[in-house]
């Protein structure tokens, strides 16, 4: 299976979880260490995790996971910056965060937008306080093989590509499920293989029934199988360089 990166990453799968979901990804670790899979939690919500949320999400920091931020209370930016302007979210959404992470222990360099909701103003925003942010491509097009065409990232952009677009692989929500077929994503897995660079994935809650959205561990793993398959190791995002 794969081992852990060398410092210098020239090809991988960048695997994001999203939200507070930290009771689910901590049980689901074993999972990751068999793998040899080093992942990305980007954490909404920072002031509503317990002592018992706190504590697993340090074990999982230990571990060499990443922990990242992704917002105080989950505000759509571009829709919050129109309503309230470019300093209230700072204040109100993002910096609140921030410091909440970094006051619990996880001085988050990177950040999520909630929802993949961005543009170019929000990005010039948040890249003065972020090493790098993760956006989105539609779901709607993980089953598309040209989504590997917008989903990769060569080897020789990672770098400098400050901006990264991810896209989902949940299983479902509640009692509605999302699809099976992946073929755009595995498509950009087998071409970030074989071409280097990094693919975004990203996922919520690990779970086989959740009311919010998540993603079945034998989906988790298949993805985690693939990957190491190709000979593609799974970092986070404090990995890059």
């Amino acid at each position: 299976m794969t081992g852990r990166g060398e410092n210098h990453v020239d090809r991988a799968l960048l695997l994001t979880f999203d939200d507070r979901h930290v009771r689910e990804w901590a049980a689901a670790a074993p999972l990751f260490t068999s793998y040899g899979a080093r992942v990305t939690f980007f954490i909404c919500e920072p002031d509503r995790l317990d002592r018992d949320d706190v504590r697993l999400l340090r074990r999982l920091a230990d571990d060499g996971h990443t922990i990242g931020c992704h917002g105080l209370r989950h505000e759509r930016a571009p829709e919050f910056i129109a309503a309230h302007g470019p300093g209230a979210y700072l204040d109100q959404e993002v910096m609140p965060a921030l410091e909440e992470l970094r006051r619990l222990g996880f001085p988050a360099r990177s950040f999520a937008y909630p929802c993949s909701a961005r543009d170019e103003s929000t990005d010039r925003l948040l890249l003065a306080l972020f090493e790098r942010l993760r956006g989105g491509v539609s779901a709607d097009r993980r089953a598309d093989p040209s989504l590997a065409a917008e989903l990769h990232v060569p080897a020789g952009a990672i770098a400098t590509r400050r901006v990264l677009p991810g896209c989902s692989v949940d299983s479902g929500r509640g009692a509605v499920a999302y699809g099976d077929d992946l073929t755009g994503v595995e498509a950009a897995l087998r071409r970030t293989a074989d071409d280097g660079g990094v693919t975004t994935l990203y996922a919520h809650c690990i779970a086989d029934a959740h009311a919010s959205n998540h993603v079945a561990p034998a989906r988790l793993e298949k993805l985690l199988a693939l990957a190491d398959g190709m000979s593609l190791p799974c970092v986070g995002f404090n990995e890059l360089p």
